[in-house]
């Protein structure tokens, strides 16, 4: 976490994540953590927002392994097809 003290950086993190379920879960604390937002200049886009950007990377790496993933399928059915051409195996037709 930036601006963190590396020592309290666990402790911090938990606090975060229980803030968040509160926001989720608690409309008082939802009203006052939204409260405190405001006077810092941040609204639901802008909390929104930020969270994309943070998870961009994570996104990408899944988009990267998903992507992968699909071209090994592709080959493997080229080369099971190509298989099933070589040894005179019927083929099934596409649905």
């Amino acid at each position: 976490m930036i601006g963190i003290d590396p020592d309290f950086e666990d402790r911090a993190e938990s606090y975060t994540q229980q803030n968040a379920l509160s926001w989720r879960t608690d409309p008082i604390a939802a009203t006052e953590i939204e409260a405190r937002l405001a006077t810092h200049g941040f609204d639901q886009d802008a909390v929104t927002t930020e969270v994309y950007v943070q998870a961009r990377e994570v996104l990408v790496l899944f988009e990267g392994l998903l992507s992968a993933a699909q071209t090994k399928r592709l080959l493997l059915l080229r080369e099971i097809r190509n298989q099933r051409l070589g040894s005179g195996l019927p083929i099934r037709q596409p649905r």
